[in-house]
This record gives C-alpha cells, structure tokens and sequence, in this order.
C-alpha cells in the first residue's frame, strides 16, 4: 500500500474551468445530492491522496472528507470509491441485495448498527444516505485495519478474496493520473466543526488521571457509591459510570445491566459505550471519537492491556472488529 506522503493533499480532476469551479463549491458544501449539509467531523492530519476524473465528480468531498477524518491516508478516497463502484454503481444500485445488504455501501444490518454514522448532521444514522454510508465504511476500515493492513480491512468487508482483489484494482484505476489540480484543504475536504464540548473534555481529563494512577482491577469496585469515589477502587461498569459521573450525567453506579439500558442505542458522535451486558464475559468499556483522542487513546476502561488490569486508555489496536461486534453500542444523550 502507498505510504502517507508529505505532499500537500489535491485531488487531480481533469475538469474544465467551469465545472472546476462549481466543484469548488461542492466541496464547501455537499449539495441538494446527498439531501443534507456537508459531512460532519472531520479529524487527523495524515496526507489523502489523489482521486482522478474518473470518480464522479459530486462523490470526491465524501471519499476525501471520510478517508481524512478517519485517518485512512493517501489509499483511503480511492479505496472508498473503488467499493462504492463495486457494490451499487456510485449509488446507481443502492437497494437491499438477497443477502441483506443495504444502502450506497452496502452493509448488513448488524454491521450498521455498530458502524453507522451521522455524517452529514440531520440527526440520522442512514445507510442510504451517501455521506452517512461513505463515512461509515470508512470508519469500518479503518477499525479492520486500515491503512496499516488494506487487505485484511477490505476482507473485512466482504470474505473473499476475489473481492480484495478486485477493490485494490479498482483503487488503482481511481488513484491519480494527472489533470487539472485542486488544492484540497481541512476546510474543503472536511468542513469544521464545533468542539466535542465541556462535557467530553472533563471526559478525557479525568480519563488522563485516572490512566497515570496505574490503579489495579477491583471486581465489584464501588458499585453502592454513588457517585464513586475519586480513586476508584473500579471495575469495568463502574469505571464507565465515573467518567458518565465526572462529565455531569448524574447517572448512578451502574452495572452492564444497567449499562445496557441507559442512555441512547447506537454509536455517539463523540463517545460510544460498549456493552455486553450478560455471561462470563460481560464487559463494558468506552470509546471516544479519533477527533478527540489520538489512535493510542481510543479506547478507555479496565483492560488486561493495561498496569494491573485497572482502567486506563487502550489503543485502537487492541479490539478488532469482530471483538467489537460482540458489544451493543450506546452513547451518552447529545454526545
């Protein structure tokens, strides 16, 4: 796979002036196509790489705004166009296939659930909204492991090797290849957004504290203290529901089963709770957004990853996907 370079980010569209410069304006706003505003979120600074004049032109802010905000490097727009040709045409095709699959990319349902995103901030999680599903499996691949492994990542997505195969040829054809040049800045290709705010800050903060106290794994720690105490002792629930606690949610000391019913299902914009909330190994722990916190810093909980198994911060590259899926995802409301 081609490395993240030191190149300034362009996308190379062989277009004419004019149509050059609607695109301009497409990529400062996701137009009427997408049926909402531009994609949300946006954080990383690795280069992105180039997409040619045989992408289509409306669809290169969403592949570039994903492959940026999820950290995808110079493969990632690319890659995203090349599955998206593959499963639905750019969108042509966008219908339930036999299997289950649904929307511009195609995702089985349960796989949504865990991965589906609000890309484009109408307060919907819509795999047939192309921002929302371009976005999604972005972030999809890059939990499978993208960029470091690209094949495993696109097996990922669909276990077959003809399938990889086909994806990074795909990828090839779209990558490059010379034309008209297109300054891609963090403002074009990924629109600001506000701060995760106040509450997602005290988040991490404490989360910081509590990582360099190297504090060892106490079964049943601090459940019946509401709110818990400062220094633990915590397991894994307990642990989630200081940092709810600190952030200023007024939630109680929770357990998994309680864990399971409060809040929001679903992913959170800045901040996923994973849960499994029965048998040997119910588990919980918190994810935050790669917009808050760097790839070392992904997730936060009780882990053996971590100094006596107490809670600390635990990279991204410890939980894979199919780890991950066993979780029921939920957020805290508004985050």
């Amino acid at each position: 796979m081609a490395a993240s370079g030191s190149r300034t980010p362009a996308l190379l569209l062989g277009l004419p002036l004019a149509v050059l410069t609607a695109l301009i304006a497409v990529l400062l706003s996701i137009t009427v196509v997408f049926g909402a505003a531009a994609p949300a979120g946006c954080g990383g600074s690795e280069a992105v790489g180039e997409l040619n004049s045989k992408v289509p032109p409306r669809l290169v802010p969403l592949y570039v705004g994903a492959a940026s905000r999820y950290g995808l490097g110079e493969k990632g727009p690319s890659v995203l166009a090349s599955i998206n040709e593959i499963e639905t045409g750019f969108g042509e095709n966008n219908t339930v296939s036999s299997a289950g699959a649904e929307g511009w990319m195609q995702f089985m349902p349960e796989t949504w659930a865990a991965y589906g995103v609000d890309a484009n901030g109408d307060g919907r999680k819509d795999p047939f909204n192309a921002a929302d599903a371009i976005y999604a499996a972005a972030r999809y691949l890059k939990a499978s492991g993208a960029p470091g492994d690209w094949r495993e990542a696109i097996f990922a997505y669909n276990h077959a090797d003809w399938y990889v195969e086909d994806v990074l040829a795909g990828a090839e054809r779209f990558a490059g290849g010379g034309g008209t040049t297109l300054e891609v800045t963090e403002s074009t290709a990924c629109p600001s957004v506000g701060p995760a705010g106040p509450a997602v800050q005290k988040m991490v903060a404490e989360a910081d504290r509590i990582d360099g106290l190297e504090l060892t794994y106490e079964y049943g720690g601090s459940h019946g203290s509401t709110p818990t105490p400062a220094n633990g002792p915590f397991d894994c629930s307990s642990a989630v529901s200081h940092l709810l606690q600190v952030a200023g949610f007024d939630n109680p000391t929770m357990d998994t089963t309680l864990l399971i019913g409060w809040g929001k299902a679903g992913p959170g914009r800045w901040v996923t709770i994973h849960v499994k909330p029965y048998g040997e190994d119910a588990h919980t722990f918190l994810e935050f957004d790669a917009s808050v916190t760097p790839d070392s810093q992904r997730y936060w909980g009780t882990s053996g990853t971590n100094p006596n198994g107490g809670p600390g911060w635990i990279p991204e590259s410890a939980f894979s996907a199919s780890y991950l899926a066993g979780f029921q995802p939920r957020h805290p409301a508004g985050l």
